[in-house]
């Protein structure tokens, strides 16, 4: 037994693609869960949907649809020997914002369901008005937005965010299509109140990362007035564990139910986003074939051909020298290559690579300008056809030594001020927004609060 969100019909698939019987139980009518009731159409076309849920019943899996899942005693007494739940993180969060705040998740269904056609312009008996703001920085809050802007009546359509748009968890192309369709985002910013057709906000700065990796948003004195008839609040979704509870599966001390459960000789499988919280599409199904598997008691064997199987050490050095769409050499200056080696470190006897670690426990090489003599020890032992004395971000000591050099790296001027050459040469002061690559600001920030290289 299945429920019929993401998570389910990929474990009804890999099942039932194995001969077992299976039942999907859905309360509403349509399969396919949050994909099918909540995404926006401009996202995903629901013929996709309608062609995976037809190969699931051709595999022989059945979808009941109407039909809300039975008690897991009720199931057990029917003869049923597992139960995977996949049932959503559907229920709202508070946002702690006084004012009329319409959940997302609501939004976007009553959109999903034709609520707004282009001919109407209401939610119930809310008109969403000329000004919309969207709380929350997620791909949830991207759909939300261009949803809104695609509703007759609304003009301006604002995403408010407390840290800037680099420190969105939102997928980068979802954040380039909302800004396609005129969405607009105002950075730095947490609300606190809306009335009278405005949102009230505290303006904040940021302050260093966290274990995240990114920026912490700190609150100043100021505040500021966002033009907002509606307010939509998407800031992410919790696990209603009720089913659960209900049926004597015990939650754990994380708030989630495990994974597997055995309840009387029955297995109870938690999978996708009632599992992880609020989750991608893939993980759902990696965790549907998790479930699959155990059940099975195998996993699905696929016949992969042997001159497909690059070492370990093959796989990455091709990711880090061979361009993927020209597949022809490149020069790598990728931060992350410690994460293959540190040679660069240990061979140089200076000194001048140095691993620097990241707030979110990455390693990264940064190079030292006043402690490298140019030896090349480092470009002579990189695997890569890299000078990791040339190529890496470089710290600068002084002006001097920056202005002589055309190597990209920083120069430390003040309290969060930096002189930087990437492209070009530019002051910066990290605490306000800038379009420094999240990695390299982190890191210079990492140098400046961590290391000992410039006190």
């Amino acid at each position: 037994m299945t429920i019929a969100g993401a998570a389910g019909v990929s474990a009804a698939y890999f099942l039932a693609r194995e001969g077992f019987s299976v039942d999907v139980f859905e309360k509403s009518d349509k399969a396919g869960g949050i994909v099918t009731h909540v995404i926006p159409d401009f996202r995903i076309t629901p013929n996709y949907v309608k062609w995976d849920v037809a190969m699931i019943k051709k595999m022989g899996a059945n979808i009941l649809l109407k039909t809300p899942a039975p008690t897991f005693e009720q199931l057990r007494a029917d003869g049923y020997e597992a139960v995977v739940c996949g049932i959503g993180a559907y229920k709202a969060r508070d946002p702690h914002i006084s004012g009329s705040v319409i959940n997302v998740i609501d939004f976007l269904r009553k959109y999903k369901a034709g609520g707004y056609d282009q001919k109407r312009s209401s939610f119930d008996d809310i008109i969403l008005g000329k000004n919309v703001a969207v709380i929350g920085g997620g791909n949830t809050a991207m759909d939300a937005a261009r949803a809104a802007k695609r509703i007759k009546g609304v003009e301006n359509v604002r995403i408010v965010y407390r840290r800037t748009k680099k420190y969105m968890p939102a997928d980068v192309e979802e954040i380039e299509e909302a800004l396609k369709d005129g969405v607009e985002i105002v950075e730095l910013v947490a609300p606190t109140e809306h009335k009278n057709g405005k949102l009230i906000c505290t303006v904040m700065k940021l302050g260093e990362p966290d274990s995240s990796g990114r920026r912490s948003p700190v609150p100043t004195d100021e505040t500021v007035e966002i033009p907002a008839y509606t307010v939509i609040a998407a800031i992410g979704e919790q696990v209603d564990n009720t089913l659960f509870t209900e049926n004597g599966v015990a939650v754990g001390e994380n708030g989630r139910v495990p994974f597997l459960t055995d309840l009387d000789g029955m297995k109870v499988y938690n999978i996708g986003d009632s599992l992880r919280g609020p989750c991608t599409v893939v993980e759902c199904i990696a965790d549907a074939q998790r479930a699959a598997d155990d059940i099975i008691g195998h996993k699905h064997e696929t016949v992969i051909p042997p001159e497909a199987h690059p070492t370990h050490r093959d796989a990455i050095e091709s990711k880090r020298v061979v361009d993927p769409v020209t597949l022809t050499p490149i020069v790598s200056l990728c931060l992350n290559c410690s994460t293959v080696c540190e040679n660069c470190v240990s061979v140089c006897p200076n000194r001048a690579n140095t691993v620097v670690k990241m707030p979110d426990g990455r390693r990264e090489i940064l190079h030292i300008d006043r402690l490298c003599n140019e030896c090349g020890n480092c470009r002579s032992f990189c695997p890569y056809d890299s000078a990791p004395y040339l190529d890496k971000l470089t710290f600068f000591e002084d002006e001097e030594s920056f202005d002589i050099s055309t190597q990209k790296g920083f120069l430390i001027l003040g309290d969060h001020t930096v002189r930087v050459r990437l492209d070009k040469v530019e002051d910066i002061d990290l605490d306000q927004p800038n379009d420094l690559d999240k990695d390299i600001e982190v890191l210079i920030l990492t140098v400046m609060k961590d290391t000992a290289l410039y006190k």
